[in-house]
């Protein structure tokens, strides 16, 4: 076998004097050097991070640790910031295309009317020749003339509106028809009670408006819509109710037309500029435009002036106590100027007195909003039955409505109409309250003592709102449920309640 070289390690004796020895003395010598370390690198550290932020050492010991340095820092600060950036920029991008959606919607629907009217038209204008036709072939002069000018009235409606034809649940025309209206006289003190809805898309649009009317078996006489002081006058929404035998009712906002319900603050329609003249150009043509077209309609300004949620409020948008009553007088006298009242009738309609802020519940505080029995035609009020910590009511006619009744007839005299009004689907099934509710409201207005009340217009629709911090979502609709269309089929056929209205088969 051979023999290979191998090198050992020499074990270190224990007595060979090394400092880590496990003597005593060394034992003491190691303790005191690891101190002298320790110390020594306590205040290494310490001159590094009391050292100017720039400091070399303190960035090289940075970026071995994997710290972030001042300039990560600035960077991180200047990515943050561009980022915020950003997100306001795309906010206000969301908010434009809101804008622009709203208002592409508008045409939209102001378009339908206008090619409804166009359609109308050329109907006419062929009726016309038709009739100059028929009189021609029967060679009769005088008759020609009869005819033809029995043609032109029917193409012109009388007084320079033209027919969009009777419109059906799909909206198109059956046929030119001469758009008769009552006098405004005759509206305001009317021989039966209006029933009124505010749908989505009416009068520019009648499905979901007929869609009602047939479940409950009764045409509404009044349709109720929204515009803001963005938009001019829209002749076709007034000519289209009126082809189908209905009252609009104009809920006018001065504000744009896209603004939130939350949105409080909108300084370019404070009362002030109002008052002062801002808005002069636009009432004037928007009084002139009602005057050409020769239909009257109901105007309810500015309505719930006594809370707190709208630019028009006193309170709000510095607005100033006394301004809601000079910018209400202001905008009537523009309007009698140019002879449009004779074609309007005024309706002031505050909120229920119970859901507004504590100092404006008063009578007081109520009236002091009132422009004035000149400047008014009718009175009327917005009361819903509603889920709300703020707001707790009773189920029933008077607990919605009771109070601020109270209020507008120690106010004035003139007619009431319940401007806007719904109930939200509340309580148990056993125990449900809206049909409750619409069962009172027709017991009610079948008091001879209620003979005051000329109507009312239903918010047909599902909204959103904010109560104690929290969203709140109610179903306004008559036709949220089976048992609340049973309840207002039986309440809107009773005899004994003041309703004239068409009846649907």
């Amino acid at each position: 076998m051979s023999e290979s070289s191998q090198n050992f390690v020499t074990p270190l004796h224990v007595h060979s004097g090394v400092w880590w020895a496990t003597s005593k003395g060394n034992a003491r010598r190691t303790a005191l050097g690891a101190t002298a370390i320790a110390v020594l690198l306590a205040m290494i550290t310490w001159l590094i991070w009391v050292s100017p932020s720039e400091n070399a050492v303190r960035t090289a010991v940075q970026q071995a640790v994997g710290a972030p340095t001042t300039t990560d820092i600035a960077t991180l600060k200047a990515d943050r910031s561009a980022l915020l950036d950003q997100l306001l920029s795309a906010k206000t991008q969301l908010t434009a295309s809101k804008t622009a959606l709203a208002e592409v919607q508008q045409k939209a629907w102001s378009s339908e009317a206008q090619l409804t009217e166009a359609k109308a038209q050329l109907a006419s204008a062929q009726a016309s020749v038709s009739a100059l036709e028929n009189a021609a072939g029967s060679g009769s002069g005088s008759n020609a003339a009869g005819a033809a000018g029995s043609a032109a009235k029917g193409a012109t409606g009388g007084s320079g509106s033209v027919s969009p034809g009777k419109t059906g649940s799909t909206g198109g025309t059956t046929g030119p028809v001469t758009i008769t209206a009552p006098t405004k006289a005759q509206i305001v003190n009317p021989t039966s009670r209006y029933f009124g809805l505010y749908t989505t898309q009416s009068p520019f649009s009648w499905s979901e408006f007929d869609d009602v009317s047939q479940k409950v078996k009764a045409q509404p006489n009044l349709a109720g819509y929204f515009q803001g002081w963005d938009q001019d006058f829209n002749p076709a929404a007034v000519n289209r109710a009126w082809a189908k035998g209905d009252l609009s009712l104009l809920t006018w906002e001065s504000r744009p037309i896209s603004a939130s319900n939350s949105q409080v603050t909108e300084p370019d329609y404070e009362l002030g500029k109002i008052i002062d003249g801002a808005f002069d150009d636009y009432l004037t043509r928007y009084a002139d435009a009602i005057v050409a077209n020769g239909l009257p309609l109901a105007i309810r300004l500015n309505h719930e002036m006594n809370g707190n949620w709208y630019p028009w409020d006193e309170g709000v948008n510095n607005n100033a106590k006394g301004d809601y009553v000079k910018m209400w007088q202001h905008v009537h006298d523009i309007f009698a100027d140019r002879g449009a009242n004779d074609l309007v009738a005024w309706v002031w309609a505050p909120t229920r007195a119970e859901g507004v802020p504590t100092a404006n519940r008063t009578l007081e505080y109520t009236k002091s909003l009132y422009p004035g029995d000149e400047y008014v035609d009718w009175v009327g009020m917005t009361g819903y039955l509603r889920s709300s910590p703020e707001t707790q009511q009773p189920g029933d006619f008077d607990g919605t409505f009771g109070k601020t009744l109270g209020y507008l007839r120690q106010i004035t005299h003139k007619p009431i109409l319940l401007a806007e009004i719904g109930a939200a689907e509340l309580g148990s099934v056993a125990q449900a309250q809206k049909p409750k509710w619409i069962a009172s409201l027709f017991d009610t207005l079948a008091d001879p003592k209620n003979a005051d009340i000329i109507g009312f217009a239903w918010f047909n629709l599902t909204a959103t709102t904010v109560s104690s911090g929290s969203y709140l979502t109610n179903d306004w609709r008559i036709v949220s449920r089976q048992d609340s269309i049973d309840a207002f089929t039986a309440g809107i056929a009773r005899t004994d309640t003041g309703f004239s209205l068409r009846r649907q088969p």
